[in-house]
């Protein structure tokens, strides 16, 4: 059971102003980090999404650039099994942000735990990050995408716990979930 939980926060649209990622190998967790960005938008920030995250136009004036940081990140995404919460959004901000610096596309296979949630937890009313983490009396800081990372990763391994399954494929096949790729 080796994958890589991903989480991104936005200042805008697509241009991510951090990003976490928590690895598990073999069923545990091993690692969770997250890096702040100065997003290609800078000094814009979104109102709202501040609101959301906290993260200020002052919290990234001395970060680097996703495009800087990319050589740190690529080792956690390339070649791996990656989950999101809302996939969807998180790989759109990835594709977008890649594309915007020209950064080829890394091989990786990724799925949704949001959708896998649901096929485990079908009696939860939401499968929001926030619900399931009060479901499963998990801490973690809401909207800073180390904790989301590391909040998702659990989640999945909690359902894999439910499936009784060693095998990320079997896990997901056995409910119905389906492994994606981005392109």
């Amino acid at each position: 059971m080796t994958f890589t939980a991903i989480d991104f926060e936005t200042a805008h649209a697509n241009f991510p102003c951090e990003i976490g990622l928590c690895r598990v190998e073999d069923g545990v967790i091993v690692a969770t980090k997250s890096w702040l960005i100065k997003p290609a938008c800078f000094p814009y920030m979104n109102p709202w999404n501040e609101r959301v995250h906290g993260i200020s136009t002052a919290d990234l004036v001395n970060e680097k650039s996703f495009e800087e940081l990319w050589s740190e990140l690529k080792p956690w995404i390339e070649d791996q099994y990656l989950v999101a919460h809302n996939a969807g959004f998180d790989m759109n901000v990835l594709k977008a942000t890649l594309e915007y610096y020209d950064l080829a596309l890394p091989y990786f296979d990724y799925f949704c735990s949001v959708s896998l949630s649901r096929k485990i937890w079908k009696h939860l009313p939401s499968h929001s990050l926030g619900n399931l983490c009060q479901y499963h009396d998990i801490q973690f800081n809401h909207h800073r995408a180390g904790d989301d990372a590391r909040a998702c990763a659990i989640i999945t391994l909690k359902a894999f716990e439910i499936l009784e399954l060693n095998d990320v494929f079997e896990n997901l096949n056995s409910v119905g979930v389906k492994m994606k790729r981005l392109r």
